[in-house]
């Protein structure tokens, strides 16, 4: 019984986090990866001292909450970029087309057309190397910073 009043207070506050309307699509996902890695760490932790449950919504609130802050962080400089370039070419673009298997040499032929620029923090470029955006876009992208 207390397991599912504890999952549903976790749940609860996911999609609270998750849905609500001011955050940006990166705070977003970013509350809601953080919640769902961090319910399964704290609650891997939690089992160790047979509160599970308890480690398992500690874990969802700090994951969400962190990377709440990391997607929130993403947006600003996106809203920034976007207020000087309306053109930018944002890192999720990036990683969409890498995922999608567009050659490098039209990834950076994008970059230049919409003249964007990057300042990637270690980071983002972790970001970017998870999700198969090649060493030859990333450093492109570092060369953009001036």
């Amino acid at each position: 019984m207390k397991t599912k009043i504890t999952f549903s207070i976790f749940l609860a506050t996911v999609l609270l986090l998750a849905g609500c309307e001011s955050m940006g699509p990166k705070t977003k996902t970013g509350a809601l990866a953080g919640g769902v890695i961090g319910a399964g760490a704290g609650g891997i932790i939690g089992q160790q001292m047979h509160r599970g449950a308890e480690g398992a919504v500690i874990g969802a609130a700090l994951g969400a909450l962190s990377g709440g802050l990391i997607g929130n962080q993403w947006d600003k400089m996106d809203t920034a970029a976007k207020a000087t370039n309306p053109n930018y070419l944002a890192i999720t673009g990036i990683v969409d087309m890498a995922s999608k298997g567009v050659p490098d040499d039209v990834i950076i032929s994008e970059i230049q057309r919409t003249h964007s620029t990057y300042r990637l923090t270690s980071e983002v470029i972790t970001y970017l190397k998870q999700n198969k955006v090649s060493d030859k876009v990333v450093n492109f992208m570092l060369a953009t910073a001036g």
